[in-house]
């Protein structure tokens, strides 16, 4: 009687999925919390200033073909809401809404702009008007839609100019990010 090598099954290697959050310089100093958990898997892209169009540049030189999958987390618009009209706003989200949608499948989640403290009844009708159009917009595509509200405006979160998050605005916001992650 012949022994034969047992017979063994191997599963097949689970692909690691990337993780990009990019956006503007809220996101400065944000690498420890966001890539903590897996640095070789994550990525924390700061572009101080950045608008729609500017990450969108950006972005074909961070996602990889051979990437599997990966989350797009995106963060901009806050600071640019007083200098571009809305039209222009939502034309710059649908040209990146065509560039991410030919991205190897991934799954992609927008951060609403975010209100200030700024006494400014104009900014926050606009903001508010962006952003419900925004959320619907992302339904539509099917994109996430990671909405955090005026919670950034209360005591402490803004840095004094108002339109800035604190150091404690910009914990929690990381922290929350992490954790959409």
């Amino acid at each position: 009687m012949s022994k034969s090598a047992p017979h063994t099954t191997t599963a097949p290697a689970k692909e690691k999925r990337r993780v990009i959050v990019i956006g503007d310089s809220v996101l400065r100093g944000t690498e420890g919390p966001i890539c903590r958990l897996d640095p070789s898997h994550r990525e924390v892209c700061c572009l101080p200033g950045a608008r729609v169009r500017d990450v969108a540049r950006k972005l074909t030189g961070l996602v990889r073909p051979s990437d599997y999958y990966p989350l797009l987390v995106m963060k901009v618009g806050s600071d640019k809401i007083m200098k571009r009209s809305p039209k222009a706003i939502k034309r710059d989200f649908r040209a990146l809404r065509r560039l991410v949608e030919g991205r190897s499948g991934a799954q992609v989640v927008f951060s609403s702009i975010s209100s200030v403290t700024v006494k400014s009844t104009e900014r926050d009708r606009k903001t508010h008007l962006i952003n419900r159009w925004f959320r619907d917009w992302c339904r539509q595509w099917n994109f996430g839609f990671f909405h955090h509200g005026e919670v950034y405006t209360a005591l402490g979160l803004l840095a004094t100019d108002g339109v800035q998050l604190s150091q404690r605005g910009k914990r929690i916001l990381v922290y929350e990010l992490a954790g959409l992650i």
